[in-house]
């Protein structure tokens, strides 16, 4: 059974700006779920997409609960964890600080991390630095290249709106996330459930911040490279594909492999982004990668 949690952090003092001193955000509170024995050397990580929460990363942690200790966060202003101030304090850099405390709790332990989308690339961040926490990558539908066409089409739908009732969010997530294709009714009442909050007249909102839509907005002008960061990486690594995403597309999962021809590919037919990871051939080939890596 999954456990939630709720932990405190603290938005550290701008080191690198020195003349701003202590931000104006105070004490935030990081909702977390997990499954496992909490004591157990081989943490596996799982990180939700842009406006996504932790659930939907269940069927992983069901699986692995018996060998793993699982825990799967809300990032900042989605599900359970507390919002932030402004639009502009949703990006990767507030997130990597937000996670700094809970990934402290797991020093001297193995560290697999499975990214959705922004959850891979604050993977590929971690992954990324000297001495690296991480062990092991699985990278859902995301590379070191984001076209702009993709996230002009994730920022045009961001604005959800309002619903009367729960039946009516189940329907609005199975028109907009069809990649989420093969679900169960169970999963999609979870994801409804979860995924959304009463507005407060009577009805119900998604369960994000409505900032993290105006700071997406602002950074959809171009193209995002980070070919350094994917350069960089050395841990052994899954990439799931959704041959139909246009966030990672051929070419680009072409590229990655001709600079790690090591790369493991999952891919999934007629699928987009992102392909949900709860569907059993999905969940069966992360599990397995993570405890051969184990």
């Amino acid at each position: 059974m999954m456990k939630l949690h709720r932990q405190s952090y603290s938005i550290p003092q701008a080191t690198q700006h020195p003349t701003r001193g202590r931000t104006n955000q105070g004490e935030k509170r990081l909702a977390y779920w997990s499954a496992g024995d909490p004591q157990s050397d081989s943490v596996v990580v799982c990180v939700h997409g842009l406006l996504r929460h932790s659930r939907d990363f269940d069927e992983i942690a069901q699986a692995l609960a018996s060998s793993h200790y699982v825990v799967c966060p809300d990032l900042p202003g989605r599900g359970l964890s507390d919002p932030l101030d402004a639009a502009s304090d949703y990006h990767p850099e507030r997130y990597l600080q937000a996670l700094a405390p809970l990934l402290a709790k797991f020093q001297q332990r193995s560290i697999h991390w499975v990214g959705t989308s922004l959850g891979g690339l604050l993977g590929m961040a971690l992954a990324a630095q000297p001495k690296s926490v991480i062990r092991t990558l699985v990278l859902n539908d995301i590379g070191p290249e984001l076209p702009q066409v993709a996230l002009q089409r994730i920022a045009d739908y961001i604005d959800a709106p309002q619903f009367d009732n729960l039946a009516q969010v189940e329907e609005f997530l199975r028109q907009t996330y069809l990649s989420y294709e093969g679900l169960t009714d169970q999963q999609w009442q979870r994801l409804a459930r979860y995924g959304s909050k009463p507005s407060g007249e009577g009805g119900f909102v998604l369960h994000y911040d409505p900032l993290i839509a105006d700071n997406t907005k602002a950074s959809v002008a171009q193209t995002i490279e980070l070919w350094d960061l994917w350069q960089a990486i050395e841990q052994p690594c899954l990439l799931v594909q959704g041959l139909a995403s246009d966030l990672l597309t051929p070419d680009i999962v072409a590229r990655m492999q001709q600079q790690r021809p090591d790369l493991k590919l999952l891919q999934r037919e007629g699928i987009g982004h992102a392909p949900s990871l709860m569907l059993p051939q999905e969940v069966e080939v992360v599990v397995q990668f993570i405890r051969e890596q184990s």
